[in-house]
């Protein structure tokens, strides 16, 4: 009677194993490699479509909108080691207004990996674009090495990681099967301004979507002045907007 018992409890054991191995085989999956998100390689190279407004108005009636489009290439030209240890890359950004135009050098910007953070250089500001590994909801401040000041009076930027590894929708026929979405910034409700600003970076590819909404409202709240109706329907008065979209995308 204790044989067969302990005969039953060994199988109990081994059954129980087999089926948490079986268990753990089913949910494996292989691990992202979140870098990827933001790649570098000498000799990839973005075509983006550009709508750039600049908004400058004195009185509530001018008119003061200045509109371009256009297509902005960014390719990374060159590589070379860092203090840091690491490697840092270079960017050349160049710009055209028809297809048929030659491409017109706008300036240079690099990145690098220090750590878990993505850093990037643009125009001689830096910006913590990303964070390693990906997770959601993350924040973090994309000023930590610059002494940029925002519409609300500081420097602190919060950005976080949403939608991480997941679809993402470009166009009504392109959809990037995992993407990361970074909300720079999410003031929309200020009766004064509205700051709203996003990245999106699809898995090998990098940047796919940007938007960028900071305005000023007329903050003329005296019904005797000239600009109060301005103000009852917040109206800007001047900022910048500005969404770029990926058209294109080759890797060596």
């Amino acid at each position: 009677m204790q044989k067969s018992s302990f005969r039953f409890k060994i199988a109990k054991a081994i059954c129980i194993a087999f089926v948490v191995v079986m268990s753990g085989c089913g949910d494996s999956v292989t691990p992202i490699d979140s870098v990827a998100y933001f790649p570098f390689k000498v000799g990839m190279q973005w075509i983006y479509s550009v709508e750039e407004s600049t908004i400058q108005r004195n009185l509530c009636s001018d008119d003061g909108v200045s509109s371009s489009n256009y297509e902005l290439k960014v390719t990374v030209t060159n590589s070379y080691p860092n203090t840091e240890g690491g490697t840092t890359y270079v960017f050349e950004r160049s710009k055209r207004t028809l297809t048929t135009d030659p491409w017109t050098p706008v300036g240079t910007w690099t990145a690098q990996r220090n750590g878990t953070k993505l850093i990037a250089n643009e125009s001689n500001v830096l910006f913590v674009k990303l964070l390693f590994p990906a997770e959601e909801g993350i924040t973090w401040n994309g000023n930590e090495y610059n002494t940029q000041i925002q519409l609300n009076n500081l420097n602190v930027d919060t950005y976080q990681m949403i939608n991480v590894h997941q679809p993402y929708q470009l166009t009504a026929s392109l959809n990037y099967p995992k993407s990361i979405t970074v909300i720079q910034n999410n003031e929309v409700s200020n009766i004064l301004r509205m700051d709203f600003r996003k990245e999106v970076y699809a898995l090998g590819v990098g940047l796919v979507y940007k938007e960028s909404n900071v305005v000023s409202y007329f903050s003329q709240s005296d019904p005797t002045k000239i600009n109060f109706e301005c103000y009852l329907q917040k109206r800007v008065q001047n900022g910048t907007t500005l969404k770029q979209t990926l058209k294109e995308f080759t890797t060596p």
